[in-house]
């Protein structure tokens, strides 16, 4: 019986210990005891610190639908975009519409065969918006967090395709595969190898091909100080001291580790970086909510 015991709170051990380590918390914690960098790979695996687990072959026909006919993920892969699921459904509407607005005016156009790329697409929120797309263009989705991407396979590809990623920067195509790529609201979360996250964009991204990428920055600062002040947000950020003392000043602020880091930047900061790997087309703030939209194009080969 004894052990039996020892033999299952190793397991939980073992769980727990597998969960915090794919987040990162406890490689990072070492890393900062032994002064050592930090290599972890980083994602979150499908029924993470379960032993097994399994997939139906078939999703659950009963499931809520949108007008467009997609299916809508249960509230845990909201990711907190609203409270109900016409709220949810908005919110990426609305991002997905700005987003084409600003492409229009940019004049590039989705459809005619484009392959479009989503990073972060977490449980489908901006990219069933991109539906009236997936007869002409293929359009993929991909994200850090496995529960997202096995929900999205098995209810909305088709029309679309997905595949998990990692936070190191890597996407497993061919150079200039995509026409189109798009993150909202990811690069507020990328702490370390923001430029390498670029350069591997880039590198998938043919010439004139379009990178569209939604970030906090000074503009963000002023809202959450005035329009969203006394907000959780606004709260839980000034409480960080290098956030209330360099909010002003820094060119980056990170607060927090690993993918739930809050990253922001000075905008003059960001671009500056930025234009030696991409031509800057259009930076429109509150783009994102708070956040600002800058669109960039590939240049050369």
């Amino acid at each position: 019986m004894r052990d039996r015991k020892v033999k299952w709170i190793s397991k939980r051990l073992k769980s727990w210990l597998i969960n915090n380590l794919i987040q990162g918390r406890i490689a990072t914690q070492i890393a900062r005891l032994l002064k050592l960098p930090i290599t972890a790979i980083k994602y979150f695996p499908y029924k993470c610190g379960e032993d097994s687990y399994y997939i139906p072959k078939s999703p659950d026909i009963g499931i809520e639908r949108c007008m467009d006919g997609l299916p809508i993920p249960p509230i845990p892969l909201w990711q907190g975009y609203g409270k109900t699921s016409g709220e949810y459904l908005e919110s990426g509407r609305e991002h997905v519409q700005k987003m084409l607005e600003i492409l229009r005016e940019a004049n590039f156009q989705l459809g005619d065969g484009k392959r479009i790329l989503e990073l972060g697409c977490g449980g489908g929120r901006m990219i069933r918006h991109l539906n009236k797309f997936a007869d002409s263009d293929e359009v993929w989705g991909a994200d850090v967090c496995a529960e997202y991407i096995i929900w999205s396979k098995q209810y909305l590809s088709p029309p679309f395709n997905f595949f998990t990623t990692t936070t190191i920067p890597h996407l497993p195509f061919e150079d200039g595969y995509f026409d189109f790529v798009y993150a909202g609201s990811v690069f507020t979360h990328i702490d370390d190898l923001p430029d390498a996250w670029l350069l591997e964009i880039r590198r998938v991204l043919p010439p004139s091909g379009m990178l569209y990428v939604t970030l906090h920055d000074e503009h963000t600062i002023e809202l959450l100080d005035t329009v969203y002040k006394n907000g959780w947000f606004e709260k839980y950020l000034n409480a960080d001291p290098i956030y209330y003392t360099q909010k002003k000043k820094a060119g980056m602020i990170v607060v927090g580790r690993s993918t739930d880091s809050q990253v922001f930047y000075d905008m003059d900061f960001f671009l500056k970086s930025l234009r030696s790997i991409f031509k800057v087309v259009s930076v429109t703030r509150e783009a994102y909510g708070y956040q600002t939209g800058i669109l960039v194009q590939k240049e050369g080969k």
